[in-house]
């Protein structure tokens, strides 16, 4: 590829400097590296490209992709072009008269408080993977964390005394969670269970796999699958389902949106606002139950 090293220019100030995660950094690099094949099947430099180029490059995508991954693959190539720029690489930014196109709302999937208490209140089994799992759900719902903070989340993290875990978001941004007491009860029995039985030996992590390593994401992803199934619910259930469901569910019981953003490490309050609209909904519905001019 022509344009290996300013790829890897890209990468690096993702990874180093903006301290994208993992998976973001793949990303980013799998579309620029896709628009960069592009240009060298027409042989044309990125130095040469033009928005031309870069609309003939989405036009031949349109077909397969939604246009939210469209508009990521725009922000990949703009960004690259901005560092480029910034950097005194390139001189030119051929997205400069190319435009996202808009993307429709789209509300995150959520359990409802039956379904979750459904799934946490489920009896697996006293072995000490169920315990495990059971802790594992109840942490998961009762702090919002990403599917990547649970995984990594070493037990010096977790403090009972205060009641709280630290967790290290995205950007490598640390945050303090606050924990319920349902996943205080489990968290004890499954670290009780993991001394009695030496499980897991001198190993870090919070949560650990039957051979005694540190759970994988993907690991994590596959439970809670399995763990919905068995608990009867029907539908596709992801660890950002929880992530979705424990920011919903405190708003809906009034929780303020600041609160929620600190809970789940948002940036940005605009991130957080995306679970507005489920609480609003509830809202109406208690209107319409019990204001005395309501319907």
């Amino acid at each position: 590829m022509a344009c290996r090293e300013e790829i890897d220019f890209f990468c690096n100030y993702l990874k180093y400097e903006k301290e994208y995660s993992y998976n973001t950094v793949r990303a980013y690099k799998k579309d620029i590296e896709d628009f960069a094949d592009f240009l060298d099947r027409k042989e044309i430099r990125f130095s040469e490209a033009d928005h031309f180029s870069v609309r003939e490059y989405l036009s031949g995508l349109k077909e397969n992709l939604s246009r939210s991954t469209m508009n990521r693959k725009i922000s990949c190539i703009r960004s690259f072009y901005k560092l480029m720029n910034e950097r005194g690489k390139l001189k030119n930014d051929p997205t400069e008269k190319v435009e996202a196109g808009k993307v429709p709302e789209k509300h995150p999937e959520v359990l409802d408080k039956k379904q979750v208490l459904r799934l946490l209140n489920k009896k697996f089994g006293n072995s000490k993977i169920d315990i495990r799992d059971s802790a594992l759900l109840e942490f998961m719902y009762s702090t919002g964390c990403r599917v990547g903070e649970v995984s990594s989340l070493n037990k010096d993290d977790v403090n009972f005394f205060s009641r709280t875990a630290r967790v290290k978001g995205k950007g490598s941004c640390e945050r303090d969670v606050p924990l319920g007491n349902e996943c205080i009860k489990k968290m004890h029995r499954y670290y009780t269970v993991r001394e009695e039985t030496g499980w897991g030996g001198e190993n870090a992590a919070v949560f650990i796999s039957a051979s005694g390593g540190r759970l994988h994401p993907r690991s994590i992803r596959r439970i809670v699958k399995k763990r919905a199934a068995l608990a009867g619910i029907n539908r596709d259930i992801t660890p950002h389902t929880f992530r979705h469901s424990f920011a919903s569910h405190m708003l809906e019981a009034g929780c303020n949106l600041r609160s929620v953003q600190e809970m789940l490490g948002h940036k940005r309050l605009h991130t957080t606002q995306v679970y507005t609209h489920i609480s609003k909904n509830v809202l109406k519905e208690v209107y319409l139950k019990f204001h005395p001019r309501s319907r």
